[in-house]
């Protein structure tokens, strides 16, 4: 069940995940086309590209990118629920609670 579950959500962040991807891009390039009147940066190591423009156009990217992966999840989750009336399957666990329980051991065995 567990399988099938993890499978499904896959499934659905694909069919949810493409359109959001798309929006997302068109999304990005308008906000920069109201910031600059040129084309955005897309190769860095072209003669013409000042810096700034490239660390602009990578930082709006970036947060481009958060927000679609964002929108992806919670709506893949809001689905999952509305079409299963169940809690979606965890996802995999981060290294974030790894590393702070293995900084907790080092500080405990440090502070005896």
């Amino acid at each position: 069940m567990a399988a099938a579950a993890k499978i499904t959500m896959k499934a659905m962040s694909l069919v949810i995940g493409i359109p959001v991807g798309i929006a997302t891009k068109k999304a990005v390039e308008q906000v920069w086309a109201l910031a600059r009147p040129e084309h955005p940066p897309r190769k860095a190591s072209e003669n013409d590209v000042r810096w700034s423009d490239a660390v602009a156009w990578a930082a709006l990217s970036a947060v481009g990118i958060v927000v679609a992966d964002l929108a992806t999840r919670r709506g893949t989750e809001a689905a999952y629920r509305a079409i299963t009336g169940n809690e979606p399957p965890a996802g995999k666990p981060g290294k974030a609670p790894k590393k702070l329980a293995k900084a907790s051991e080092k500080s405990k065995a440090t502070a005896d």
